[in-house]
C-alpha cells in the first residue's frame, strides 16, 4: 500500500525584514501519512521559523508548503492559519485558565454538538476523570495531555508540536513521550516536533531531519543517522562525538592520539577532520600523561571526562573503576576495533 505525503516542503528559504543572512536556506522534506519526524538542532538554527511558515503565521520569502496535496503557503499565496487543519502543541501549553478540562479541549470544536470526540480524546489520553478540573488544578503531565486533545479535538490530520515535554520532569517526560507515537497512530494523524534533544528525537520518531544555521544537513531514520551521520555537525550533535583536526599523507592519518594507519584510503582524499565517540577512547591516569582531566560528569553507569590535549578539550566516556579526580594527569589513546568517521564525506573506519 502506497503511504501519500502528509507534508511536503519544497525549496523554501525565510529571512526577516531586510536581513542579508537567510533564516532557512532553501528547505526540503517530505512528512509521509502517520508519520512522526523529528526536527532537530540547536537554538537559533531555524527550527522556531520553520515551525511559524508551516503553521501560517509567517510569508514564505521563497518555496512552498504543500499539506495533503493542497498548497498552503507560497510567497503569493497563504492560507489563514485557522483554514489550515493544523494543531498546535506548545511548550507551555497556551491552555485557557478560565476554562474545564473539557472546555479547554472543545475550544477549537467546529460542531458543538458532536462531544464524544472530546470524551473518547480525553479517555484514550487518560484524562477523562478530570473533565471538570481547571489547569492550574493538573500536573505538568496533565496539562500536556489536554494540550494535545485539545490540538486533536477538530478532527486535525497534523499536528506541530514545540518542545513538547521541555517543561517535564524527567518521569512523566519519559513516559509521555514513549506515548505520542501511539496517540498519533490512534488518531491517523502526523506530526513535526522541534527539538534540540537528540535523545528524544531518536527515541520516538519515525525520522529526524538534523539543522543547523539554516540547512538541514540529512533527513533519515535513527539508526542511519547513528550509522552514516553525512556531515560533520551530524555526527557531533547527534552522536555527541569528537571532531579533530587532522593532516592525512601518505596513507596515515595524524592525530593528537599519534597515528592512524589508514593504506586503504584513497592517497588524494581532502580529508581534515576525525570524528570520534568517547566510548572508543580510553583513558589512564600517569603522572607524565599529556592530558589534564578538567572536568568529570557521573552519569549513572559510567563516567565522562573532559580532558584537554594540547589545545584540545576531548571527552571520554569509561567506566566507574576508572576514578580519575579533576586536576590529575591522564594518558589518551584510541581503543582497537572501535569505529570512527572522516570528513568531509562521513566515511567510515575502524582503528
Amino acid at each position: 500500500m502506497t503511504q501519500n505525503n502528509a507534508l511536503v516542503i519544497e525549496n523554501l528559504s525565510h529571512y526577516y525584514n531586510n536581513a542579508k543572512n537567510l533564516i532557512l536556506d532553501s528547505i526540503n522534506l517530505k512528512i509521509r501519512d502517520g508519520e512522526l519526524l523529528g526536527l532537530l538542532g540547536p537554538s537559533g538554527c531555524g527550527k522556531t521559523t520553520l515551525l511559524r511558515l508551516i503553521a501560517g503565521f509567517e510569508v514564505p520569502r521563497d518555496g512552498k508548503i504543500i499539506l495533503n496535496n493542497n498548497e498552503i503557503s507560497s510567497f503569493n499565496n497563504i492560507v489563514v492559519p485557522e483554514k489550515r487543519n493544523i494543531g498546535m502543541v506548545f511548550q507551555d501549553y497556551a491552555l485557557f485558565p478560565h476554562l474545564s478540562v473539557f472546555d479547554n479541549a472543545k475550544f477549537g470544536l467546529k460542531n458543538k454538538d458532536n462531544l464524544s470526540r472530546i470524551d473518547y480524546l480525553l479517555n484514550v489520553l487518560g484524562i477523562n476523570s478530570l473533565k471538570n478540573r481547571y489547569p492550574h488544578e493538573l500536573s505538568g503531565g496533565q496539562k500536556q495531555r489536554l494540550a494535545i486533545a485539545r490540538a486533536l479535538a477538530p478532527g486535525t490530520s497534523f499536528l506541530l508540536l514545540d518542545e513538547p515535554f521541555c517543561s517535564l520532569d524527567l518521569n512523566v517526560k519519559l513516559r509521555l513521550r514513549s506515548e505520542l507515537p501511539t496517540i498519533l497512530r490512534n488518531f491517523n494523524a502526523s506530526g513535526l516536533m522541534v527539538t534540540h534533544d537528540p535523545e528524544e528525537a531518536m527515541a520516538i520518531c519515525n525520522k529526524v531531519a538534523v539543522m543547523n544555521d539554516g540547512h538541514i544537513h540529512q533527513i533519515a531514520e535513527p539508526s542511519e543517522l547513528i550509522n552514516n551521520p553525512k556531515t560533520l555537525f551530524v555526527s557531533s550533535f547527534i552522536l555527541g562525538n569528537n571532531v579533530l583536526k587532522i593532516n592525512f599523507s601518505g596513507g596515515i592519518i595524524n592525530t593528537v592520539f599519534g597515528p592512524i594507519n589508514n593504506s586503504n584510503l584513497q592517497e588524494n582524499l581532502d580529508i581534515k577532520y576525525l570524528s570520534i565517540s568517547p566510548k572508543s577512547i580510553s583513558i589512564e591516569r600517569s603522572p607524565k600523561g599529556k592530558g589534564t582531566v578538567i572536568a568529570k560528569e557521573y552519569l549513572g553507569e559510567y563516567f565522562i571526562y573532559k580532558v584537554l590535549v594540547e589545545d584540545l578539550y576531548i571527552r571520554v566516556r569509561t567506566n566507574l573503576t576508572n576514578n580519575i579526580e579533576i586536576g590529575e594527569k591522564c594518558n589518551l589513546n584510541l581503543i582497537k576495533d572501535m569505529e570512527y568517521f572522516l570528513f568531509p564525506g562521513g566515511i567510515k573506519n575502524k582503528i
